[in-house]
């Protein structure tokens, strides 16, 4: 039997006008925020969100569903990651993709990607290789990456946002939480149900980018207790949990800059609900919402459930 024909790599590249630890931290930390998701994902309209865990690179849909889209080689920050690459396939079914991020003169970083090892997909390796040179492939996903690295100079004030965030943030950090009312949540159900409501507005974001018009939030599976459940589970224990909050808010707030002035004014409909109720059923403007509502009420309510539910609330 002769051995496989090598195919060449697909290679494509981007200049971001970031420094290359910048760029780095984008690529890899903030992956969520960029990667368009509901056109590049396992899940659809259905994304919740896409991360490094553990090293793996994992896309999470909102009811607790995983992906594992391959696993990390090589993790030489600043400068280089190497990835075994087979979203929606097992490890078997697996090529190989090289990110390396090089300083340019004169500013920025020249980030390059580079696919390679069709020749283990035998005579599926012509098929597999083309599905990823087409222009709604590599170069698409570096357009969004670029658009997320560069900052934009009409993006929304989200300063009362992330003072919003480190306040609630800091809330969790303190522990020292009784046990709740009866048939009200935990400590640990509250941290949950902020992030996953996080990965529900970053999913609205890359919809508007992506441009879509019939754009929903809701919250119902945000309040399930049996997603809350599996999310908390899954992260161990009350510490584990804050810090990925932490960073799925940096990913919700790295994405909301994302948006332009007029996504922001795209109305979106919003369907809200509490303790069976629905208390918001409106459109409202995706700027308003994300960024004023969240930083004003959301998570101030929600920083306030966490202080009542400490022991020694009468002692602090």
């Amino acid at each position: 039997m002769s051995a496989p024909q090598p195919r060449p790599p697909v290679l494509r590249a981007a200049h971001v006008a970031r420094p290359v630890g910048e760029a780095f931290a984008v690529f890899t930390r903030q992956i969520g925020a960029w990667w368009p998701l509901p056109t590049h994902g396992a899940f659809g309209a259905d994304a919740g969100g896409l991360a490094f865990e553990d090293g793996l690179l994992v896309e999470r849909a909102l009811d607790g569903r995983t992906c594992v889209w391959g696993e990390v080689l090589s993790w030489e920050p600043p400068h280089r990651i190497v990835l075994s690459w087979h979203p929606g396939r097992g490890p078997g079914h697996a090529s190989e993709v090289e990110v390396r991020f090089a300083a340019v003169d004169g500013g920025g970083t020249r980030v390059e990607l580079e696919h390679r090892g069709w020749e283990r997909f035998g005579a599926d390796a012509v098929a597999r290789r083309r599905g990823y040179v087409g222009p709604g492939a590599w170069g698409h996903v570096l357009d969004h990456y670029a658009d997320g690295a560069e900052p934009r100079p009409d993006a929304a004030d989200v300063t009362a946002l992330r003072t919003a965030y480190e306040a609630f943030f800091a809330e969790a950090d303190r522990g020292g939480f009784g046990p709740p009312p009866a048939g009200e949540w935990d400590a640990e159900q509250v941290v949950a149900h902020v992030a996953l409501g996080d990965l529900a507005l970053t999913a609205v974001v890359h919809a508007l980018v992506e441009g879509r018009s019939d754009v929903e939030f809701g919250n119902v599976t945000c309040q399930d207790r049996g997603v809350l459940a599996g999310f908390i589970r899954e992260a161990g224990d009350l510490t584990a949990l804050v810090a990925r909050g932490r960073h799925l808010a940096e990913v919700a707030t790295a994405a909301v800059l994302r948006l332009d002035p007029d996504q922001r004014a795209t109305p979106v409909h919003c369907r809200l609900h509490h303790d069976g109720r629905v208390v918001l059923d409106a459109a409202l403007p995706w700027g308003e919402f994300a960024v004023e509502t969240q930083a004003s009420r959301h998570l101030p309510a929600h920083t306030g459930q966490l202080r009542d539910l400490r022991a020694d609330l009468g002692r602090s």
